[in-house]
């Protein structure tokens, strides 16, 4: 009579899984946490962490009596010894190796009925996470050197012709700005300047209106004080650039806590851009400001060519400009002297 009784696991196989899973783990977690950088995804990861913690100190006894690494001929096999070629691809096989461990633990725990679910709910956990994690990787990054940030409300010579002419500039950042006008127009306009800018190395932001961002496939979107939180932005879209307006020091603390990509600081000078005017913050607020913010950060507000050269002694290396650039019939000549102080500045440094 053929025998059915169902054998034990061998330790080591449980051994060898748990090890590669904890190490994977580690991997995932310090990726997210020091180059992502997303608070609310590294605190998944270190969940799932929590729970295998659990499952491992159970297992610990068996799987250390039965560890034989130094006799383990699979340490000279040559499968995983592949260079990476960047950031992805170490993630990504950090992600493989957990997700496959995790099966396999979870395929041996049903022998004796023990944490299956659990190593299941982790597995299936870390295909989301890695979802999310490859959004996050290939969202365009807002940086500290991005010199002019452009700023478009009814430009005179319209929003195509200046966009058109901020991507031959090179102009890194233009944001479509319009308290006006009306939904529909404004998603066309919209879509318009994201197919003039698109393949070109210039971000589109659209201001306030997070719907319009989304649908015309924006890189980013800017967020005012009265409008909806970075981290309720974050929920419809993880892979958005979002900038958030401060006018104070308590504002920019606030701010800070929910994670924004970028700031804005001001206004550095008087503008006659709102109908609500907030409180010209002058150069001693706004460089304490700028100090303390702990993400790339915007001056803005004002911003001319015969004042930039005040507002880059600062110490702000991304200027945003407004009236001065699209009130004028000839933007291309206005954006020249704004980029020649940029440049200017930068001689300087070096």
């Amino acid at each position: 009579m053929k025998n059915t009784r169902i054998q034990a696991p061998s330790p080591r196989i449980i051994d060898v899984n748990v090890n590669r899973l904890s190490e994977a783990l580690r991997v995932i977690e310090d990726v997210i946490r020091f180059h992502i950088r997303d608070e609310s995804l590294s605190n998944r990861v270190k969940s799932i962490r929590a729970s295998f913690d659990l499952f491992r100190k159970e297992q610990k006894g068996d799987m250390l009596f039965s560890r034989e690494s130094e006799i383990d001929f699979g340490r000279k096999m040559s499968y995983d010894k592949n260079n990476r070629d960047g950031i992805e691809s170490i993630l990504g096989s950090a992600f493989g190796r957990a997700q496959e461990s995790s099966r396999v633990l979870e395929e041996f725990s049903k022998i004796n009925k023990h944490s299956t679910e659990r190593m299941k709910e982790m597995r299936y956990s870390l295909y989301d996470i890695e979802r999310v994690a490859v959004i996050l990787l290939h969202r365009r990054k807002f940086t500290n050197d991005m010199g002019l940030y452009l700023i478009m409300t009814n430009p005179k010579i319209g929003y195509e012709k200046l966009t058109e002419a901020a991507v031959k500039m090179n102009i890194k950042v233009i944001q479509l700005r319009d308290k006006i006008m009306e939904g529909r127009e404004l998603l066309r306009t919209a879509k318009a300047i994201k197919s003039i800018v698109k393949n070109s190395d210039t971000l589109f932001i659209v201001n306030d209106r997070l719907d319009i961002a989304l649908l015309s496939d924006a890189d980013g979107v800017h967020l005012g004080q009265t409008d909806i939180p970075v981290e309720e932005a974050r929920k419809i879209s993880k892979d958005l650039i979002i900038g958030k307006s401060t006018h104070n020091s308590i504002q920019l603390k606030k701010a800070l806590k929910e994670q924004p990509d970028y700031v804005g600081i001001g206004p550095i000078y008087p503008t006659d851009s709102k109908k609500i005017k907030d409180r010209v913050l002058g150069f001693r607020n706004a460089k304490s400001m700028l100090e303390a913010s702990s993400v790339p950060s915007v001056g803005i507000g004002g911003i001319k060519d015969h004042n930039i050269k005040d507002v880059l002694n600062i110490g702000f290396t991304n200027i945003a400009v407004l009236s001065f650039i699209t009130e004028s019939g000839n933007p291309i000549r206005e954006i020249k002297k704004i980029q020649s102080a940029l440049r200017r500045k930068n001689d300087i440094k070096r």
